[in-house]
């Protein structure tokens, strides 16, 4: 009876390490396929996105790119890697500074005035191109974006380097995860911890098994 219950043991012990491991693999699936996760090392998205700041995004698609959002932005211009910038204007839009005036499309633009120090410390008028984004870091003065690189195109971005979109940062003022991110995130954690608790449960079964085991006599020696 002992040994049955053993074995019983150490097969359950398995399915919850495989039902573990099916459920970390489906999250991450998720995860992966939808989602990037990165970690603001600059300072010109500050105080909303300070330096060391998590971000979550989601991967959008060129005709989703909205004005206003934060994106991770892939290699623009000469940077290498990733850069977290606003997006101001896109495809069809006027964006100017002129006479220390910031505007959109003829419209003085709409934001907190810490945002908007020194904006126009350099001139520009720019029609964006189609399927191209005109991108501003939050700290004016010191932002490496558009305005900077308006010898190459204009300062704007191909749109499909614009292909993740902040939706979550670990700064306090954040919003919630979206569902679909963090039902992925509870599925994988859940099926790490399942695994690991599969495994240390099958490993204590067998060691016991193997501790129960009646010791074999040893045969009767022949001459």
């Amino acid at each position: 009876m002992p040994k049955r219950r053993g074995r019983r043991g150490t097969w359950i012990s398995v399915a919850v390490g495989v039902v573990g491991i099916l459920c970390a693999v489906l999250g991450f699936a998720v995860i992966g396929s939808g989602y990037g996760y990165h970690r603001l090392t600059g300072d010109t998205m500050s105080p909303e996105l300070a330096p060391g700041t998590g971000l979550w995004t989601d991967r959008v698609q060129p005709a989703d790119v909205r004005h206003g959002e934060v994106y991770a932005v892939d290699s623009p211009w000469t940077l290498q890697g990733t850069v977290i910038q606003r997006v101001m204007a896109l495809g069809g839009d006027r964006i100017a500074c002129a006479n220390g005036q910031f505007s959109l499309n003829g419209k003085p633009v709409d934001e907190p005035p810490a945002r908007q120090a020194h904006t126009c410390y350099l001139d520009f008028d720019v029609t964006v191109p189609p399927g191209r984004a005109f991108l501003m870091g939050d700290v004016r003065g010191d932002a490496f974006d558009s305005r900077i690189n308006l010898a190459d195109q204009q300062g704007t971005v191909d749109l499909a380097k614009v292909g993740e979109r902040v939706v979550w940062h670990s700064g306090a003022d954040s919003e919630a995860l979206p569902g679909k991110l963090a039902g992925a995130l509870v599925v994988a954690a859940l099926g790490l911890l399942l695994a690991l608790v599969g495994l240390i449960a099958a490993i204590v079964f067998a060691v016991r098994g193997r501790a129960a085991r009646p010791l074999g006599l040893e045969p009767p020696a022949t001459f």
